[in-house]
Parts: structure tokens; sequence; C-alpha cells
């Protein structure tokens, strides 16, 4: 939800790259810092004696796509705190009308939007691959596992700190970086459930090395035998799912 709302105020003090500032539908930060030494609060970007956006470093250090929406922001001329507000209500307030309009117009997107995914060019290639995941023939609650894997939604560590949810994106079991493929495939807890599986699941474990998710489970659709292929995912929500009861319930 955090995706959609956005900071506003004078914005002086609001950091650049980790909060959402731009009023724009969709992603409300920037897309990347083209300079190697970025800037970190938003008052950089302003020419102090004029309040006005500074030209220069904007262009110096966002892409058009970004720099041209910063340009049109309106800057307070007095000093005031910055609050969260929703952006789909002119006036800031969640609603729940509002929310239900912004899906239903975009609902193409949405997803991408609230995961802050880039989305795919070739519509037909990105909806069969949704559709292979979704027909394999495993329970409903496999099914959304595998849905939010894909989504780079699940709340793994990396995925924690990124929302700010976390201060650190370590493993909780054994203290190494997390993310979708260590805790489900390389932790140590992990590891010891898969060396008990079949010769075709592990050779498909060895050989496929994809960082994406969604690639990674689209290789395995294209590449197993259904049965393998439900072996493999109901295994990984297993894991997913024991790792939840060590870490929340000991």
């Amino acid at each position: 939800m955090q995706g959609l709302i956005r900071r506003i105020g004078t914005g002086e003090d609001t950091e650049v790259w980790n909060m959402n500032c731009i009023p724009r539908a969709g992603m409300m930060r920037p897309v990347c810092c083209v300079n190697n030494v970025a800037p970190i609060k938003v008052q950089e970007l302003i020419n102090p004696a004029l309040m006005t956006w500074d030209l220069e470093p904007l262009k110096l250090n966002f892409l058009p796509i970004d720099w041209e929406v910063i340009m049109s922001i309106p800057l307070s001329s007095r000093r005031q705190e910055d609050f969260w507000a929703w952006h789909y209500e002119k006036s800031g307030v969640f609603s729940v009308r509002s929310t239900y309009r912004m899906l239903v117009d975009n609902r193409e997107r949405r997803t991408d939007w609230i995961d802050h995914n880039p989305g795919r060019s070739d519509l037909r290639a990105d909806q069969k691959e949704w559709t292979e995941l979704w027909n394999i023939k495993v329970p409903s609650k496999v099914r959304v596992f595998l849905w939010r894997l894909a989504r780079q939604s699940m709340p793994t560590g990396d995925v924690r700190q990124k929302r700010n949810m976390a201060q650190h994106s370590n493993c909780t079991i054994c203290g190494n970086q997390d993310f979708w493929r260590h805790a489900l495939l390389e932790c140590n807890m992990a590891r010891c459930v898969w060396a008990l599986q079949g010769e075709v699941i592990l050779d498909f474990l060895a050989q496929a090395q994809h960082i994406d998710a969604r690639g990674w489970l689209h290789d395995a659709v294209a590449t197993l035998q259904h049965k393998d292929v439900v072996q493999l995912v109901v295994t990984m929500w297993a894991i997913w799912y024991a790792r939840r009861k060590a870490i929340h319930e000991g």
C-alpha cells in the first residue's frame, strides 16, 4: 500500500531515493540515478535563493522521465512538515472508492505498480507464462505462493528491508543475505530438504541459475515434466511454510 502513497509538503528533508515524492501513477520514486554521486535530500535539488527547482542538478542526476515530472511539482514558499497522502485522491485522504477506480482503470498493470516491477514488452509471451504457472495442478494456496514469488512480493529479507520493514536483509536462520533463492534453495535448512529429492530435480536445481524468480519458474515449467514441477513447487511451499514456523513460532 505504501507504494501508492506519496509524501508531500516542502519536501526539502525528504530522502530522494527512499521516499515516494514524485506525483505520478505507478512508481513514485526516481527510476535511477545517472550520476555516480547521488543527491541524498530533495533540498540539494532546490535553488534556495529563488525557491525554484535547480535544473542543472536535476538533469545531472535523473532521467528525463523523472526530472520533467519533478519540475512540475510546485514548491512551498513557507516551511512546513512533510506528510503522507493518498495519491489517488485530491484531498490526499484514502478512500475505497478511489482505490477501486485505480485498480479497475489499470487492471493490466496494477500488480507491476504495487510491487514496483518493470512491465514486459511482449504481452502474449507474458500472458502465456502466467497461464502456464497458474495451470500447475497444485492446491490454491500453493498457486498463490507461486504468484507472490513470481511477483517478488514474498517477505524475504531483501524485500522487507526495501520496504523499510527491517533494518537488514540477513536470514534469521543462518545469517546470510536473504532473498528468494537463499530462502528456498540455498539456506542450510532448504539444502537439507533438497538433498532428499530425486536426480531429475537435483539436476534442474544445479543448472537453473536465474536470479529472477519468475524466469526460474518459467524454466522449470518448460524443462521438467508436470509431475516433477508439482513436486518442485510443493517442496518450495513446504520449505517456506517451515521457515515461517521456525522464525515466528520457534
